[in-house]
């Protein structure tokens, strides 16, 4: 009767050990991975248009992200991109150049507030807060955010030709690819999420 008490102990604290180191790697499973964690972004709004047809600023130009839901995502970490046909300035505005229309890739280095102008910061002053892009909150793209040099994290070429002055206009009736991507602790970017909106 001892012995079979004194097995069922055994068999008890081993079942309690087995389950608490269980949990153990389960919680810092989680942890490790919750920065790369799934989320889901909306595409709330696009208004816009190119410079001659649509007569249109770069800076009417915007694109409102929506984080709706799943980890918050660091801002230095998240790249966007988005396609589509439109027009952009070759040169540095009012220093001689010329608007050229073709395919636009827009593509954003990261959504923080560095080398960035102002209409950025002043869009998106409550994401910024923080550093982090979280549920419930908004990304507000706009034409006009480039610092219009080298220096900028939003670059901008037109059919693959990088020399603009990395402002944009994407003209109406046609549809827009928007891609966005979180880079992992690597810096690898990995896609979390493929959008198409229209104009």
């Amino acid at each position: 009767m001892q012995i079979s008490s004194l097995l069922l102990i055994l068999i008890l604290f081993s079942i309690g050990s087995i389950l608490i180191l269980g949990a153990g790697d389960v919680l810092g499973n989680f942890r490790d991975l919750s920065p790369a964690a799934p989320v889901k972004i909306d595409v709330i709004d696009f208004s816009g248009g190119d410079r001659y047809n649509d007569s249109m600023r770069f800076q009417d130009n915007i694109l409102v992200l929506k984080h709706a839901g799943g980890s918050p995502v660091p801002l230095d970490a998240v790249s966007v991109q988005v396609r589509g046909n439109g027009n952009a300035y070759f040169g540095i505005p009012g220093s001689g150049g010329k608007l050229v229309y073709g395919g636009l890739l827009v593509r954003y280095e990261n959504i923080s507030g560095g080398k960035k102008n102002s209409y950025f910061e002043k869009n998106n002053k409550e994401m910024l807060k923080d550093g982090f892009w979280s549920s419930g909150e908004m990304l507000i793209l706009s034409g006009n955010d480039s610092l219009n040099t080298s220096v900028s994290s939003v670059f901008v070429s037109v059919d693959g030709e990088p020399k603009t002055s990395n402002n944009y206009g994407f003209s109406s009736n046609q549809i827009l690819e928007i891609q966005i991507y979180q880079a992992n602790k690597e810096g690898n970017p990995r896609l979390i999420a493929k959008k198409e909106t229209s104009v």
